[in-house]
């Protein structure tokens, strides 16, 4: 059978230089899926024009969290009532008016089960986790008699509170998904801290084993974007940060009246309507500078009523996978090191270079994905050599089939000449480039804690990256956390947030010829 998947694999050098221990190379993994020879596998007898290679099913599970955060008012006006209660060791004030997370993601699901792009064979579960894990709804077919089942299900997340256990959601979510055969998608949300920390990064490694995604939705400023990415790093999946409206107000419906609870971080017990003005009057002020910056960054950071549009988005990505469970085996020569493997193209995640073979997820059918193999060279004499063999498994879940790659070797050679080994090539750097810009945002936003100015020197060489690179969003973010330091000695919170989660999934495709060179890249971040 002629291959699904096609391989194209470059290293930055072709020339290394010979006698010198430890040097640094590069190897660009360009997959994409062969359309022809996947069609051809479908209908061997060559009939492709009367038949369609139809899309796997989906196995969909939404992990949503229903501590008592996710009933905070985020948008809309509210009203106080003068009356205060006590949930979950919290004392509320109660307000009419408004809506909370856990309403928007209600009405979001709602929306995307209602979506015409959900297939009748598509399955569906729901997952809430608070102070533990519970499953709402077990998987069930998205078809019309369906409709009003999950539908329920979806609104008895209203019923439950309590604290974060992140951790048993996936794990709970893990059980389900191991027993389904179709595509499978996980989307989560958050707003908050997990107590279950570790448990939630051993699930999310037995996610990725079991070719699970996850895609983790964070909603306002209190949820852990270390956790999330290192969850959706795991499983290839993406991670999405939505702004609210507000982030000073948590509110709760009420079950005797037709109210809601609110209460105010600066003064959580008051219950004087003065001191509710003074606060709300600070509420909408940080309100609007919260929508400013919305405004300015909307390529970036979603808003709260977009999250319906991102889960088709996700849907329709899902659906477009043609090739599944890609795993990479690399068999390196003695000596060799693997240091990373990063997916750099259509989003920055990284891989698991632990779990063996590599999971690098799934190929979509238009457009390519691309991966940075970072090696460690010992040192050789001066010859043509072998360094390493690739070899790739994938499903074919259209014709459910698992092929085999033949292994590909990476050659380069070792020379005396300086000449040869100075040339690189500049789009496997533009890649290394473009990763590099994640790491040098996480760096300025550790250094902003006690050394701003040094911050602002790492912002700088960041922001100088995406200006080559051309990637205007990430380039006036930056720009925005630059003008935070210079005017407080600090990154907010949802800057940082942003920052994060724009240099993942914000990534622009890359031309020849653009880019900082190679000795410039090693210079900016220490390679």
């Amino acid at each position: 059978m002629s291959k699904m998947l096609d391989v194209k694999i470059v290293p930055h050098r072709n020339y290394l230089m010979a006698d010198i221990p430890d040097q640094k190379l590069f190897i660009e993994l360009k997959l994409s899926s062969n359309k022809l020879n996947l069609a051809a596998a479908a209908f061997p007898d060559g009939d492709t024009v009367n038949n369609t290679l139809s899309a796997s099913p989906l196995s969909i599970i939404f992990v949503v969290d229903t501590s008592g955060s996710m009933r905070e008012i985020v948008s809309g006006s509210t009203k106080f009532t003068g009356q205060t209660q006590t949930i979950d060791g919290n004392t509320y004030n109660l307000v009419t008016g408004g809506e909370s997370k856990i309403g928007i993601i209600i009405d979001g699901l709602k929306k995307f089960v209602g979506s015409s792009k959900l297939k009748k064979t598509d399955r569906i579960s729901i997952v809430k986790f608070d102070d533990d894990a519970k499953v709402l709804l077990p998987f069930t077919n998205a078809d019309d008699e369906n409709k009003n089942i999950i539908t329920k299900s979806i609104e008895n997340l209203l019923k439950y509170s309590g604290g974060t256990s992140m951790g048993a959601g996936l794990k709970t979510a893990l059980e389900l998904m191991s027993k389904e055969t179709a595509n499978r998608r996980i989307i989560m949300f958050t707003d908050g801290q997990t107590s279950d920390d570790d448990l939630a990064r051993e699930t999310a490694a037995n996610l990725a084993r079991e070719n699970t995604p996850v895609i983790a939705i964070g909603i306002g400023e209190d949820w852990n974007e270390d956790l999330i990415t290192f969850i959706t790093d795991k499983t290839q999946g993406k991670p999405f940060y939505a702004t609210t409206d507000t982030t000073e107000a948590a509110v709760m419906p009420d079950a005797n009246a037709n109210n809601k609870i609110v209460s105010n971080n600066i003064n959580i017990n008051s219950n004087e309507e003065n001191d509710w003005n003074k606060n709300k009057n600070y509420i909408n002020d940080n309100t609007t500078n919260d929508n400013n910056n919305s405004n300015n960054n909307n390529n970036i950071a979603i808003k709260s009523s977009d999250i319906p549009e991102v889960m088709i988005k996700e849907l329709d990505n899902a659906v477009s996978e043609s090739l599944t469970g890609v795993s990479l085996t690399i068999n390196a020569v003695h000596g060799v090191k693997i240091d990373r493997i990063t997916r750099v193209y259509p989003e920055v995640s990284e891989a698991d270079i632990n779990i063996k073979p590599h999971s690098l997820g799934n190929i979509s059918e238009t457009g390519g994905t691309v991966f940075i193999i970072e090696t460690t060279i010992p040192e050789r004499k001066p010859l043509k050599s072998r360094l390493m063999q690739l070899s790739l498994t994938y499903n074919a879940p259209g014709i459910n089939f698992r092929e085999e790659n033949p292994p590909e070797d990476v050659i380069v050679e070792f020379t005396t000449n300086e000449s040869k080994a100075s040339v690189i090539d500049q789009e496997v750097m533009q890649w290394v480039q473009q990763r590099n810009v994640g790491g040098l945002v996480e760096k300025a936003i550790k250094e902003s804690v006690s050394n701003p100015s040094t911050a602002a020197k790492t912002l700088d060489m960041a922001r100088r990256m995406t200006v080559k690179l051309g990637n205007g969003a990430m380039t006036r973010m930056i720009e925005q956390a630059q003008n935070e330091i210079k005017e407080s000695k600090t990154i907010s919170i949802g800057t940082s947030k942003t920052l994060r989660i724009g240099s993942r999934t914000k990534t622009v495709k890359l031309d020849s010829g653009q880019g900082l060179s190679d000795e410039q890249i090693r210079k900016l971040t220490g390679i």
